[in-house]
């Protein structure tokens, strides 16, 4: 037991509650607020509380207080929670539910037969989005900025005097000596290059790079925004729609690639080596380069024995359908496969299709049973040692158990979120008219969303199979593929169609993502990509991982100019 000052007793929890002492500190934590609980009972009081976001769980003792006593608690703000207190004849007084606000101070007084509503002491700080603002605006600003620069640098009287350059500088060349083989071979390769990389779907490496600036401004914190943090368990957040869009875009590049190596004489085994050449007895799966490896290598090889090279021209409106239907057989097969395992494998003490975090979940009944079938198969398999030890879940359903997010039956259902992507490369293949590819990538995001929310009945608990990252669930890539197919339609008509941007910066940043990621990994506690933060507000930390971030698009502009691409 812990005194807490005038008349309070704490026990021990394992919530994200810190117990303090008479009064709120001056100053409070991130995604913290400070409640202080008055009794006027001259009684000993049991306090009980629950997050809202624990669901299905148990309420658990918060803190005993003394007969008119007074305790003071600091609560997490990320998630509203609900509380009540109970006397000797443990019936329920005064359910309250409270959703608190940063750095905020609350009061909430008992007395006899009553309580008080939560009411504000010290109100919290509204400035809360104020650097997310700030931010938004500096970028816009810098953007505009650069947009005139180049509007001047193209038409301005700048470029006037630089084409006077260019003429002399070409004059001189025509009366000198010829270039020399080697120069020649220089400039040719120059120019393949160019034609390369202008050949090349600008808005599919706009939205790769998209997702790899997302990706590491997200690791690196996101401002500790609570909305760039991935959801415990089931629910979705813009950092849980990142890596599922890289897969899909993987997935798009896949066939453009494939088709290019297989038209030019190269065998399907050859093909299927470059994509297979891993080192197998060593390689770990659990990782997100690792499920990126495997949903390729599994997409790829179905791809490298059934893709059609000339693709069909006799269907119409089914063209793409039909140069895939092979393929889709395959994909189909693969999620039911992971339905099997998932809804009907008998895991040891935890029954079948379980999908829950364990923990206090459903009222304790799986606390060892974390992720079900998933979680099963990994621990057997990959064995706990070599799995992750701290999943998103724990914070709230206080789950002992490792688990893995990147584990292997979700690969089953990356793959198949890899061969949406592939199926929206075949549109881009099968069909010239702007009009037709751009109507089927919304028509076919508009059916994965649906379906998704069809599995989850469109709430975020209870519905059959529910969105949820860390399994990978069947509805989580549906819905995530349909909002790429969304997203990627919205591109490809503002880049490579209207041509209104170029894409930049995240373009340089798409044709060069295997290098950020690895580099973003490798930098990430080093200045200046990070530092110990002097104050520790949501300001400094958005600044210090948006200079991260920026640093990175510095990078991936500078090997752009340098025609400098990394790839695996």
């Amino acid at each position: 037991m812990v005194h807490l000052g005038s008349g309070a007793i704490c026990c021990s929890s394992m919530l994200n509650t810190v117990f303090l002492g008479q009064s709120c500190p001056k100053t409070l934590q991130l995604d913290r607020a400070c409640l202080e609980v008055h009794s006027t009972i001259p009684r000993q009081l049991d306090l009980w509380h629950q997050y809202d976001e624990c669901h299905l769980c148990d309420v658990e003792h918060w803190t005993t207080i003394l007969p008119n006593g007074t305790v003071t608690l600091l609560v997490d703000t990320a998630f509203s929670s609900y509380f009540y207190y109970t006397e000797n004849d443990k019936s329920k007084l005064c359910l309250t539910k409270g959703s608190f606000n940063e750095n905020g101070i609350y009061g909430w007084n008992i007395s006899e037969g009553t309580c008080s509503n939560i009411w504000t002491i010290k109100p919290p700080s509204s400035h809360f989005y104020l650097p997310l603002v700030v931010a938004l605006c500096i970028y816009t600003i810098i953007s505009i900025l650069m947009s005139v620069a180049k509007c001047i640098y193209e038409q301005g009287w700048s470029a006037r005097v630089w084409l006077r350059n260019v003429a002399f500088s070409e004059l001189e060349n025509d009366l000198g000596s010829p270039p020399t083989r080697e120069t020649s071979t220089t400039v040719a390769r120059i120019g393949s290059t160019r034609r390369l990389i202008s050949g090349r779907i600008q808005s599919l490496d706009t939205f790769r790079g998209i997702c790899i600036v997302m990706m590491i401004f997200v690791n690196y914190g996101g401002g500790q925004y609570r909305f760039f943090h991935h959801a415990p368990w089931n629910g979705m957040t813009v950092a849980d729609v990142i890596f599922p869009w890289f897969l899909w875009v993987m997935g798009m590049s896949l066939v453009i690639s494939l088709r290019s190596q297989l038209r030019s004489d190269r065998s399907r085994y050859s093909v299927w080596l470059t994509a297979s050449h891993n080192d197998l007895p060593n390689f770990r799966f659990a990782g997100v380069l690792q499920r990126i490896g495997a949903s390729y290598f599994i997409i790829a090889s179905i791809e490298t024995l059934f893709l059609n090279l000339q693709g069909p021209s006799e269907y119409g409106l089914l063209n793409d359908l039909c140069d895939g239907w092979v393929q889709w057989l395959c994909a189909i097969a693969l999620v039911g496969v992971w339905a099997m395992i998932t809804f009907l494998m008998n895991v040891p003490n935890c029954g079948s299709g379980y999908l829950g975090p364990g923990g206090l979940h459903a009222h304790s009944k799986y606390v060892n049973c974390t992720g079900g079938a998933a979680g099963y198969i990994d621990q057997l398999i990959l064995t706990p040692q070599h799995m992750y030890r701290r999943p998103t879940c724990r914070s709230i359903y206080q789950n002992t158990q490792p688990f893995d997010p990147e584990g292997l039956l979700g690969t089953l259902t990356a793959a198949f979120l890899v061969h949406l992507g592939v199926h929206a490369s075949r549109i881009l293949l099968c069909y010239e008219y702007w009009k037709c590819r751009i109507s089927r990538w919304i028509f076919w995001g508009f059916v994965a969303i649906f379906v998704g929310g069809m599995m989850c009945g469109f709430h975020k608990e209870d519905g059959y199979i529910p969105i949820n990252k860390n399994l990978f669930s069947l509805s989580f890539v549906l819905v995530t593929g349909g909002l790429a197919y969304l997203v990627f339609a919205l591109l490809y008509y503002v880049i490579d169609y209207r041509k209104w941007w170029t894409g930049f910066p995240f373009r340089s940043a798409g044709m060069n993502s295997i290098l950020l990621y690895v580099g973003h990994e490798i930098t990430k506690h080093m200045f200046p990509w990070s530092w110990k933060p002097f104050v520790g507000t949501h300001g400094e930390f958005l600044t210090m991982n948006l200079i991260g971030t920026t640093l990175w698009i510095i990078v991936a502009w500078a090997l752009y100019k340098k025609k400098f691409f990394l790839s695996v």
